[in-house]
C-alpha cells in the first residue's frame, strides 16, 4: 500500500497519466504539463499515522518532501524516531502540497474530506486517497478538482466501487484512478495467506497468535494446550 501512495505522490503531480493520454490522441506538447513543481520542499501531509504512513515516510524523505502527519491517537513522542511533525488538520490542510490519506473508515473519518476542508487546501495541492472512498465527500472532491480548488488527484478508493458510469468525477483529467488495489502484489498475497495460516498453527499448539484484532483478551483468556 505504501509503495502504491509513493506511485501516485509522485506520478500525479508530474502529470504522468495526462501526458501518456495525450500523446495517444496525438498531442505531443509538453508545455501542457504547466505547472509542474519540485518535490524538493514540498510539503507532503499524511493524515492518519500508522504502520503504511510510516512507511510511506522513508520512502519519500529521498525526495526532499518535508512530512508532517495529522493522527489525533498518536502523541509526538510516539514517533520521534521518524523525520515527520505531528500537526493538527487545519494545519495539514493549509500547508499541504500533497496529501495523502491512510486512515480507516470509522464515524470520526468519514467525510473528513468535505467541501470546508476542500477549499482550505491550497489551489496548487494534490489530494491522493489509499485507505477507504468515504473518507472523502466525492461530490465535494468532484467540484474541488472541477472548479479548481485544488489541482488534481489521485485515488485508489472511492465513495462507490466500482463507480457509476456516469459519476462526473471520471471525466476529469486532473484524477488519476486506479481500482483498489493498493494492498496488491503476489508476494504480498502469498505471505498473508502464509502468515493466516501460522497464527492458526499457533493457537492450535496451544500458543499466542502473532497477530491480534483485540490484543486485551490476553489478560482473561486462557489458552488450550494440545496433548
Amino acid at each position: 500500500v505504501a509503495d502504491t501512495a509513493m506511485s501516485l505522490i509522485l506520478s500525479v503531480p508530474r502529470k504522468v497519466a495526462y501526458l501518456s493520454s495525450l500523446i495517444r490522441r496525438g498531442v505531443y506538447k509538453r508545455d501542457l504539463a504547466k505547472p509542474i513543481h519540485n518535490f524538493r520542499g514540498a510539503t507532503l501531509g499524511l493524515v492518519a499515522f500508522g504502520n503504511i504512513a510510516r512507511n510511506v515516510v522513508w520512502k519519500a524523505v529521498p525526495f526532499g518532501f518535508r512530512i508532517i502527519a495529522y493522527d489525533p491517537y498518536v502523541k509526538p513522542e510516539d514517533v520521534r524516531q521518524y523525520p515527520v511533525t505531528m500537526v493538527d488538520f487545519d494545519t495539514l490542510l493549509k500547508e499541504s502540497d500533497v496529501i495523502s490519506v491512510h486512515a480507516p473508515l470509522t464515524s470520526e473519518t468519514r467525510h473528513m474530506f468535505n467541501e470546508a476542508a476542500l477549499r482550505k487546501m491550497k489551489p496548487t495541492a494534490f489530494f491522493i486517497n489509499v485507505g477507504r472512498g468515504p473518507v472523502h465527500d466525492q461530490k465535494a472532491l468532484y467540484k474541488a478538482l472541477k472548479e479548481g480548488w485544488i489541482a488534481g488527484a489521485g485515488l485508489d478508493v472511492l465513495e462507490k466501487e466500482p463507480p457509476d458510469p456516469d459519476d462526473p468525477i471520471l471525466t476529469l483529467d486532473n484524477v488519476v484512478f486506479t481500482p483498489h488495489y493498493a494492498s496488491y502484489t503476489e508476494e504480498a498475497y502469498h505471505e498473508l495467506r502464509v502468515k493466516t495460516a501460522e497464527n492458526a498453527a499457533a493457537v492450535l499448539r496451544g500458543e499466542w497468535p502473532k497477530y491480534f484484532v483485540n490484543p486485551e483478551v490476553k489478560t482473561t483468556a486462557r489458552l488450550l494446550k494440545r496433548h
